[in-house]
């Protein structure tokens, strides 16, 4: 057993994650949830304006600050996540008092979630692309609206596109101020966005960058 204050998150080619679930299992971690999505390529992209369909799968698992640690030493060893265009792995700290940083240091990263009605994806990557944002990954899922009457079934709104970029922190407002004004995000029911600080990265572009300097 170990206390949990972290999610480590992993977003590797479909067919992936589950080995590296097993592996985690095997290292001691005990949940893990995997949701399917596709990728961004910015090749792609700029060529034809949409979103290429890379398949993608995005795992999630409940972890504390050292177990999350061996993990990303796990996917970079054995699933080759320090190299180029292999995937990526980020930590989401959190304790008892909710989602937030250390007051002692300043987190590098951060997770920028955008949640928009379905068709808009495409501007959403682009908006975060033109603030700076290297790429992006989106997974689909439904709102559920407030019934009239509490005796009524729950409506189901139309589907949702959610949109996950990982920025550096000094990045962050600026591409989250950018996708708000491009998408109208500051009018009610057009949609909603959020980042969550991030303590530990494996396989980030800005990674590969500095190591060729």
């Amino acid at each position: 057993m170990y206390t949990i204050d972290a999610l480590f998150f992993t977003i590797v080619e479909r067919g992936k994650a589950n080995k590296i679930l097993q592996h985690a299992q095997e290292m001691g971690a005990e949940h893990g949830t995997i949701i399917l999505g596709h990728g961004t390529s910015r090749t792609r992209f700029i060529a034809t304006r949409h979103l290429g369909q890379r398949a993608k799968e995005v795992l999630m698992i409940s972890a504390d600050s050292a177990l999350a640690s061996r993990l990303h030493a796990m996917v970079a060893s054995t699933f080759s996540l320090a190299k180029r265009h292999k995937g990526i792995a980020f930590t989401v700290p959190f304790s008892e008092h909710g989602w937030g940083e250390p007051a002692s240091e300043p987190l590098p990263y951060q997770l920028i979630v955008t949640i928009v009605e379905r068709g808009q994806r495409e501007r959403c990557v682009q908006s975060a692309r033109n603030a700076g944002a290297k790429g992006g990954t989106v997974i689909s899922g439904r709102g559920a609206g407030i019934p009239a009457h509490y005796y009524v079934d729950l409506e189901i709104e139309p589907q949702k596109d959610i949109v996950l970029v990982l920025a550096p922190t000094a990045r962050c407002e600026a591409i989250k101020q950018h996708i708000i004004a491009d998408l109208g995000l500051q009018s009610p029911g057009t949609g909603m966005i959020f980042s969550l600080g991030v303590q530990q990265t494996t396989g980030v572009v800005e990674e590969h960058k500095r190591g060729r300097r």
